[in-house]
């Protein structure tokens, strides 16, 4: 995948080797003629002039810009649009779940953690909300320039109860709970997941996780597809136990949110006071009623609505008539969410080697536009919203300003694209293959500049 590396570049004195952070105190860049997609408005400002001065838009105008030393860029009447933004991600599980719990190492993880977050910044994507996995030093890495790839939103280890979600003990292993033994799995030893029960024991987790730096909390509130022990319909934790995660975190400035799906599981999660829902398929209209009156957001892949789903050696067999009655039930749960006015963040919910998670990410851009029958919906779930979602995390946000924007004060996390993908989502990379698409996922040639934090990342015009 030579063609990944060479296609990765940034000004000078600036990434892996420089010694410096990524911000450019000094960059200026002056994109001209270009077609603007704003993150918020459904159609393009044409003719426009975009301005970043160190990492921030300064000046947007259909007029010209003089450019005062700024580097120019000539859109040519091409789209330019917020860089997207990842709000589910896991960019630190990198195989699947009976392989990480056996055969992995940390070596192994962070290794492979690199090249989904190098793959995830060509991929157009600035920013990941990452919402299970030990990214901390990873993001940290990121920051200071030693390694190429998106901001980084990291929760830490998800935090799950015994026979939870985030339980993936062999039945032999020790509970931790009961045993008083910490580490009795490798999830538990990469930092993956945590195993808690009882209030004492998830104050203790949250507080862990807000310690080695976690902008949001992720608690799993609900049984899954792809673990051992908890039916998809099975509500977990206690209000209790909920309520301690969002007072932990609320001390601290920033929310939780849960892994769930269920209307007994998101009644009991809203009356917590979480601000936040991974997945949720398996609202009635009216849970989704309540959760839009609240405020909250909502982040579904919406693959795990597709046919696809049943293609992913992450869900077991033996779950997947559970699953397809469910689909069947719920499957206008993408209109609800427009109905009722629900904020909808974009999810690749991204899992395994690179390969396959660029292709569940693109295949995800293609599908999502066909459930929610709009690219506009869909590109705001990668932009406006997800900024919104982002700035959640309050005081612990890492990188204070408004994302998923463009606008004059907004920070310069831009795309320009060959192409309107409010009429073709593949400019940005939707694809309609996954699992059936044999090829080796190549840089997106549409996608013609990246630029994070005003400094500009690859640039084929």
């Amino acid at each position: 995948m030579s063609e990944w590396i060479s296609g990765l570049m940034a000004v000078p004195g600036m990434g892996p080797g420089s010694g410096t952070t990524l911000t450019s105190t000094e960059n200026k860049v002056l994109f001209k003629n270009v077609n603007i997609f704003d993150g918020k408005t459904n159609g393009l400002q044409t003719g426009m002039n975009v301005l970043v001065e160190h990492n921030k838009i300064s000046q947007i105008s259909d007029q010209a810009i003089p450019d005062n030393g700024a580097t120019e860029i000539d859109g040519n009447r091409m789209t330019l649009m917020p860089g997207m933004i990842d709000c589910h991600t896991h960019l630190a599980i990198s195989g699947d779940f009976a392989n990480l719990e056996e055969n992995f190492t940390a070596g192994d993880l962070h290794v492979n953690a690199t090249l989904h977050a190098r793959y995830a910044l060509l991929d157009g994507f600035t920013s990941c909300r990452d919402v299970g996995g030990p990214t901390f030093g990873l993001k940290r890495a990121i920051d200071q320039g030693k390694i190429y790839g998106p901001r980084i939103y990291p929760a830490g280890a998800f935090i799950s109860q015994t026979s939870g979600h985030g339980d993936f003990r062999a039945w032999n292993d020790p509970n931790p709970s009961l045993s008083g033994s910490r580490y009795p799995s490798n999830f538990m030893r990469l930092g993956i997941g945590i195993v808690a029960d009882g209030r004492d024991a998830v104050l203790a987790a949250t507080r862990q996780n807000l310690m080695m730096g976690a902008s949001q909390i992720k608690i799993m509130g609900g049984g899954g597809g792809s673990s051992k022990y908890d039916p998809i319909d099975t509500t977990q934790y206690t209000l209790d136990e909920m309520k301690a995660a969002v007072e932990a975190a609320e001390d601290w400035g920033t929310y939780v949110t849960a892994h769930i799906f269920t209307d007994r599981a998101i009644k009991r999660a809203l009356e917590a006071g979480l601000k936040c829902f991974e997945h949720g398929f398996f609202m009635s209209e009216e849970v989704i009623q309540q959760v839009g009156e609240a405020g909250a957001f909502v982040c579904p892949q919406m693959w795990g609505m597709s046919p696809e789903l049943f293609n992913n050696p992450n869900v077991p067999k033996s779950k997947h008539d559970g699953i397809k009655a469910m689909q069947e039930q719920y499957k206008d749960f993408a209109p609800w969410l427009v109905k009722h006015k629900v904020k909808v963040g974009f999810a690749s919910d991204l899992l395994g080697p690179s390969d396959d998670g660029m292709k569940s990410r693109r295949y995800e851009l293609w599908w999502r536009a066909e459930a929610f029958g709009s690219n506009f919906e869909v590109l705001k779930h990668l932009t406006s919203n997800a900024g919104e979602l982002l700035a959640l995390s309050g005081p612990r946000n890492p990188y204070p300003g408004k994302l998923g924007v463009i606008e004059e004060g907004a920070l310069a996390d831009i795309l320009v694209v060959d192409g309107n993908p409010l009429e073709d989502m593949m400019v940005i990379g939707g694809k309609d293959q996954w699992f059936g698409d044999l090829e080796t996922p190549k840089p997106i040639e549409t996608l013609k500049v990246i630029m994070k934090d005003g400094v500009v990342y690859k640039n084929t015009l």
